[in-house]
């Protein structure tokens, strides 16, 4: 993607940089040492493997830390890289105060250094060089010892802690989500983890932890072992996910009424005109080609609001599979949402947010009584 505009002038600012660099994600570690019985500990996020042969660390400390100065001094220092549930930890040891490790469970390292008990992995090492670079001193080491356990590590960006997604968790939930949704799995029978990720190309623990985050979602439950089953269609279950999609909706019209360019709005328009039921033609659309349409319309409408937290919420509450394609074209299209659609474009071009919020209401009504009329024409509710 091309750059519109370069993002400083020559002669960087900190706070530029500070900008800038916060788009690159990082792991957290604690930092520790022990100088004259007294623990100390910083968080750092500018840690990273220097060699395999030897096993060498990288480790920057500000100069003013009391941690750096006794690295400097006893030559030893301990690296507890973070899970994704030490959020607080981190915070914790990022700050100045006497009482970091209070209520901390820590074990001995073998040179006397403290290990945070419940970290992710443990590095102690032996400094080899030190080098002062700006505001930070840079700990070059030989690693004596390390050994790792099990699960998914604490991410840093853009002055955030939080859980990194990696990207086969991502892709399995994606996956496993359109299959719920659209049906194509057993309704009621228990999920196989194991076959799953056979049939999709998935790791186990990523279908296992996708599975999880759809019994949040109600597309999947327990049974009474405890085994992962996908939940049956209910009124409530899509009556929930069309008021929740409706709520990012009205954000997003909160965000976007009035503030978007008469290019916006034509595409805006161009999507909603594709959603009447009659093409320019006169002839009739099939139930896919608007199935299609209506989706790109109601994306349009949230992409153009600029809020990815507003688009992510849509995204998760929009189930196509509710809206199954498997209806016979008989069924018909509805001309209530269509008249919606009008009416909620009109209301953004004249920049008259109550109208859109009004209309996007009786979208969501009409949706709904559309849905469930088409699911129980098909069978589709157990």
């Amino acid at each position: 993607m091309p750059f519109t505009s370069p993002v400083s002038q020559p002669g960087l600012s900190s706070d530029e940089f500070r900008e800038v660099i916060g788009h690159f994600a990082t792991g957290v570690t604690v930092v520790t040492a022990v100088d004259g019985g007294e623990w100390l500990g910083a968080t750092a996020s500018a840690v990273c493997s220097l060699s395999l042969e030897p096993p060498m660390l990288l480790v920057c400390i500000k100069q003013q830390s009391a941690t750096g100065a006794a690295i400097s001094a006893t030559r030893r220092f301990g690296v507890n890289i973070l899970g994704e549930h030490h959020g607080e930890l981190a915070k914790r040891f990022a700050t100045k105060g006497p009482s970091k490790f209070e209520d901390v469970e820590v074990v001995g390292g073998c040179f006397g250094e403290p290990l945070l008990a419940g970290a992710l992995a443990h590095v102690e090492c032996r400094v080899v060089d030190e080098v002062s670079a700006g505001t930070h001193t840079v700990f070059l080491a030989e690693v004596e010892r390390a050994q790792a356990g099990d699960g998914a590590p604490l991410a840093y960006w853009r002055g955030q802690f939080g859980r990194l997604q990696l990207a086969d968790e991502e892709r399995a939930y994606a996956t496993l989500r359109a299959q719920v949704a659209g049906r194509r799995l057993p309704i009621g029978e228990p999920l196989v983890v194991d076959r799953l990720a056979t049939d999709t190309g998935l790791r186990p623990t990523a279908v296992h932890q996708a599975l999880a985050r759809l019994v949040g979602e109600g597309l999947v439950g327990r049974d009474e072992d405890g085994r992962f089953v996908v939940s049956p269609l209910t009124f409530d279950l899509v009556e929930d996910a069309l008021r929740a999609r409706c709520a990012a909706q009205l954000g997003a019209a909160a965000l976007g009424v009035g503030a978007l360019s008469e290019e916006q709005l034509d595409e805006l328009r161009q999507r909603m005109e594709a959603t009447m039921p009659l093409r320019p033609d006169g002839t009739r659309r099939s139930m896919e080609e608007w199935f299609d349409a209506n989706q790109a319309f109601h994306l349009a409408m949230m992409r153009l609001a600029g809020s990815d937290a507003l688009l992510a919420a849509y995204e998760r509450f929009t189930i196509p599979g509710l809206m199954t394609r498997s209806v016979p074209d008989e069924i018909g299209l509805s001309d209530d949402i269509a008249d919606d659609h009008v009416r909620i474009v009109e209301a953004y071009e004249r920049g008259d947010l109550p109208a859109a919020m009004a209309a996007i209401r009786d979208d969501t009504e009409h949706a709904l009584r559309f849905n469930v009329g088409r699911l129980r024409a098909s069978g589709a509710f157990v």
